[in-house]
């Protein structure tokens, strides 16, 4: 069904006529439409022009957004292209010879080195360079620096302001440091007034570090991962660390190192600390802390050419403490005897540069300490009739100083001791070569020893603390140690009785090495 208001789709003229005048019926005087007959006949209506006002407020807001985002778009352009002239101005003035000559001078009077700079780039919000060589006078510790590939960001607003600021600057292609002996008058550089200029964290992941000569020198670092931090704004101290890389010690061979920290004050260089494992041990460590509670800290004194450090280790097989030169027929995990205990590190850096220690040490509680490869072991145990004898395994105490250097390395003060079975003291060294040399006073149960041969008792005659005592010499080398029990025993065998007594002197003085409460 149609819709009763819908319109018609055609209209007569009339119509038509009716519906423009009703539509203009409304209009204001004035305004409404005017039926008027042209002169032809036709009718039309005339309606009158309305005047278009002068002002028009929503054009005249167009026309006012139009000009701003106009004087907008002019300024950026502006900005942006005075963005660009200073910072190819700056750039260009930055990359000078003038500058440049300008910043190696600080970089000079800063350091007190002579300085070459190897293709320095700027920008006002980074430098690189591909490499920067620093060469002391022989007054100074420092003797050479050399670092390539550097990179770093730079405060572009502390640059206006003649300072160079920034988070780091790295050399990432590594670096090297040379520290040696110096010569001359030790006041030789005077620090310039102020502030020093030049505000970094600097860093390289791949930096070797040398002391001693640069031909012969005491320690060498390498591949660690270095970071220096300037303490004050007048550069009066620096720390140096070190993680991780290989440290090669004069004679020693190469230790892991963990980490070290370096401070250079006042013309001086303290290793703050360090700690060090043996290359191929699952476990171990060795400490150096040069900071102890109550104790100055000792910078290293090339005046001398000799500085002691203190050490500690801890958890360490006693074979890595001695070095491969020594052997392993004497086998026990060790740590120093007791919390504040220390040893003596001794490092040379003239003449015979070099490392030696004197480190106190006793078996850790869980150690099992053995002793094996000499020949007595198994002639006491034919001579005994047990089979332990032929590996003795030290369950009451094992302990001693180890003592090292570039040319021997040993056991001083050892004492090996198996509850009621066996004990052992005294020394064994071995060369750099390997070839052993020591005295070791054996001491058995005297009930077992008089079950013996004659010839054991004679040469195990000695009576002290319930066991009787023979001094046995140990030789032969690392990988065969030797020694004279069975010449003692063969000897022996040839006297029709056996020695009284002995030397009084020298049991009293085992007697004390052996009575805990004379030591």
């Amino acid at each position: 069904m149609a819709d009763s208001d819908s319109e018609p789709d055609n209209y007569s003229i009339d119509e038509m006529m009716d519906r423009l005048r009703s539509r203009g019926e409304g209009g204001q005087d004035g305004d409404a439409p005017q039926l008027v007959t042209r002169p032809d006949g036709t009718q039309v209506y005339r309606v009158k022009k309305r005047k278009r006002r002068s002002r028009q407020p929503k054009k005249e807001k167009e026309a006012r957004q139009k000009r701003f985002r106009i004087l907008q778009v002019i300024l950026a352009v502006a900005l942006v292209i005075l963005v660009a002239v200073c910072f190819f101005a700056s750039l260009v003035f930055l990359n000078s010879s003038a500058y440049r000559d300008s910043v190696i001078a600080k970089i000079q009077a800063w350091s007190g080195a002579e300085t070459k700079v190897t293709q320095l780039r700027l920008t006002p919000v980074g430098a690189s360079a591909d490499a920067i060589e620093f060469t002391w006078p022989q007054e100074s510790i420092l003797a050479k620096l050399d670092l390539r590939g550097l990179q770093g960001d730079l405060n572009f607003t502390k640059l206006v302001g003649g300072s160079w600021h920034g988070s780091e600057i790295v050399a990432g292609q590594g670096g090297n440091l040379l520290l040696r002996p110096p010569t001359g008058n030790q006041a030789w550089f005077k620090r310039p007034e102020g502030e020093l200029p030049f505000h970094f964290r600097y860093r390289s992941p791949k930096f070797n570090v040398l002391l001693g000569e640069e031909t012969a020198p005491a320690f060498h670092v390498r591949n660690s991962e270095a970071s220096l931090e300037i303490h004050e704004p007048e550069a009066v101290s620096a720390s140096l660390r070190l993680d991780g890389g290989t440290a090669t010690f004069a004679g020693w061979g190469d230790f892991k190192l963990e980490f070290a920290s370096l401070l250079i004050e006042k013309g001086k260089i303290f290793l703050s600390n360090a700690r060090l494992s043996p290359v191929g041990a699952a476990k171990g460590r060795i400490e150096i802390s040069n900071n102890e509670e109550n104790k100055e800290s000792v910078p290293f004194d090339f005046e001398s050419g000799e500085t002691i450090l203190p050490v500690r280790v801890a958890d360490i097989e006693l074979q890595h403490l001695l070095g491969p030169s020594f052997g392993s027929f004497l086998s026990t995990t060790v740590e120093v005897p007791g919390e504040k205990a220390t040893g003596d590190l001794i490092v040379r850096t003239s003449g015979d540069a070099g490392l030696s220690w004197r480190i106190p040490f006793r078996a850790i509680a869980a150690a099992d300490s053995t002793a094996t490869g000499l020949p007595m072991f198994e002639l006491i145990a034919r001579e005994l009739g047990e089979v332990w004898y032929e590996k003795p395994r030290f369950d009451l105490e094992a302990k001693g100083v180890a003592v090292r250097d570039k040319n021997r390395t040993g056991v001083e003060s050892l004492i090996l001791d198996a509850r009621g079975r066996i004990s052992i003291g005294g020394s064994i060294f071995a060369d750099a070569s390997g070839k052993l040399d020591g005295e070791l006073q054996v001491g058995l149960p005297s009930s077992a020893v008089d079950g013996g041969s004659p010839a054991f008792q004679r040469v195990f005659h000695r009576r002290a603390g319930g066991s009787s005592w023979a001094k046995i010499h140990i030789s032969g080398t690392n990988q065969q140690p030797l020694d004279d029990l069975e010449v003692q025993l063969k000897t022996s065998s040839t006297v029709t009785s056996p020695a009284v007594g002995g030397d009084k002197a020298l049991d009293e003085t085992f007697e004390q090495l052996i009575t805990p409460g004379a030591r």
